[in-house]
């Protein structure tokens, strides 16, 4: 069943691609930056060809776009490299992504239950929520980073979720070599470590959640550290986090991840021939972070219920990310963030079923033993 629903999601990303191909306009939103650094990647760092287009050089021809990680851009580029400089060809991994997260979610919290006819429908609500949000479609029809942040961080979770801690932190770095606020997903796992062990283990643990996403930070960034040389990406490294925590000029609307979970001023991708706006299902946030205490509560006291936590966490570490940048001085959030938030809130849909099945799990257990 789940396939079906990623099918779905793919299609309905796909559709839109092509909604927007045939209107004419050669880029949308903010893919004009990533697209154009894709390219430029290409030819300049990686020594590719790429021949000249009517796509080409619409920034500046010494504009990297370097403050954000190049991960996304590298997925761009690639599939530029295999199916062409075109429209589609930049925005099919968004495409595929938008469709695999809830399917790797799927999987995941099937995995991580009984396996029993619950756990298929486990399994299937972790996939429909994430399908059900209407940003996973929107984003995963354009060559923008967010889509691709939202895919490794619905992998580290669902890894976690899975029992696979190391994997799931290569998965956080990879998020968090796309764009800055994938850290989410480290936060998120340093949380869920602290729950569990003696207070040495506890430290140990906390050490790799910091030095191997960092690894891999590094060698996602050695081909710019290769063309620039270490100094330069140290300093473009730190005007990144001066440029991320400063306020935008006025222009497109804002709002704060709770006006993002309230679709409240919403960022539009585009208004042209299909109104795409940067919303959510409300009702499903809503839900997501009414059951984020209760869930905390239950996996943090009793070890069995551990598992229904990482969901939890990966929200709470989202909304850590940004209410920290709102501290220092940027206030210029836009809605199309919000898909960094879809899969922990499919997962916490998830991990609602998932509790009541070990609820009763243990319940049986307990009678059968009296």
């Amino acid at each position: 069943m789940i396939l079906p629903i990623s099918a779905y999601v793919s299609y309905k990303s796909y559709s839109l691609a092509i909604a927007n191909y045939h209107r004419g306009s050669l880029y949308v939103s903010d893919e004009i930056y990533y697209v154009d650094t894709a390219r430029r990647y290409l030819q300049e760092i990686f020594h590719v060809q790429v021949n000249e287009s009517m796509y080409s050089n619409k920034t500046n021809p010494d504009y990297f776009n370097l403050e954000h990680p190049p991960l996304g851009k590298y997925i761009i580029a690639l599939s530029m490299l295999l199916y062409g400089d075109n429209p589609l060809g930049w925005r099919l991994p968004s495409i595929l992504e938008a469709g695999m997260i809830p399917l790797i979610l799927g999987l995941a919290f099937w995995a991580a239950s009984r396996r029993t006819m619950l756990s298929i429908l486990i399994a299937i609500a972790a996939a429909a929520a994430a399908a059900a949000d209407p940003i996973l479609v929107y984003a995963g029809s354009l060559a923008m980073l967010d889509i691709h942040l939202a895919f490794f961080l619905s992998l580290s979770l669902a890894l976690l979720v899975a029992g696979r801690r190391r994997p799931a932190l290569i998965a956080a770095g990879l998020a968090s070599s796309v764009k800055m606020s994938g850290v989410a997903g480290i936060l998120a796992i340093m949380l869920y470590d602290l729950l569990y062990g003696s207070l040495r283990e506890r430290a140990k643990r906390l050490s790799e959640d910091i030095l191997l996403p960092l690894l891999v930070y590094v060698i996602v960034m050695i081909p710019l550290i290769a063309y620039f040389g270490p100094v330069d990406i140290v300093r473009e490294t730190i005007n990144a986090l001066k440029w991320h925590t400063t306020s935008r000029p006025p222009g497109p609307p804002t709002s704060t991840p709770i006006g993002w979970i309230l679709n409240e001023n919403p960022f539009y991708y585009s208004f042209n021939p299909i109104i795409e706006p940067a919303v959510v299902a409300t009702s499903l946030h809503a839900l997501a972070v009414a059951s984020i205490i209760p869930l905390v509560i239950l996996g943090s006291t009793l070890d069995r219920y551990r598992t229904v936590t990482v969901a939890p966490f990966f929200y709470i570490g989202t909304l850590a990310v940004y209410a920290l940048v709102w501290l220092l001085g940027n206030r210029t959030f836009y809605s199309f963030y919000a898909v960094e938030l879809t899969p922990a809130m499919a997962g916490i849909i998830a991990s609602i079923l998932l509790a009541g099945e070990k609820v009763n799990q243990y319940g049986q257990g307990t009678g059968s033993g009296g």
